[in-house]
């Protein structure tokens, strides 16, 4: 991997702003990476060949209540 386009998901989705899952996954992605958990989310999920997209997002939506929630006890200011 260098960084190119179609290298990796994550890559496509913050440098090239591609659309990688579709919108509403990929925004869920974005969210749990802003709060701190990209290793989480790449130990959770092989990026390459993620669950269907139906089970993929109701998994982030579960990762990302579980993050939010963590990072409130622990001080930070999350909506």
């Amino acid at each position: 991997m260098n960084g190119r386009k179609g290298d990796h998901p994550l890559t496509d989705m913050e440098i090239y702003n591609l659309t990688v899952y579709s919108p509403e996954v990929d925004a869920l992605i974005k969210e749990i990476i802003s709060l701190g958990g990209r290793d989480a989310l790449e130990a959770r999920f092989n990026l390459f060949s993620p669950p269907p997209l139906k089970e993929f997002g109701k998994d982030l939506r579960q990762m990302l209540a579980e993050l939010k929630e963590d990072r409130k006890k622990r001080g930070w200011e999350v909506e």
